[in-house]
């Protein structure tokens, strides 16, 4: 059974101290990374549109 999320991490605090905070460092690439691609497939018409031209 996994810890609660209120138990002490110190391996982890420890790890974030040396290393940085991956965790967060991906989640903000994730993100930007759709905003990127969100702006790269905008083709400038509403979804419904495309769907009904199939």
């Amino acid at each position: 059974m996994p810890a609660p999320s209120s138990a002490p991490a110190p391996i982890y605090d420890r790890l974030v101290d040396e290393q940085g905070d991956v965790l967060s460092d991906v989640r903000e690439a994730a993100q930007e990374a759709e905003r990127t691609a969100e702006d790269v497939l905008d083709f400038g018409r509403p979804a419904d549109a495309a769907e009904q031209s199939n």
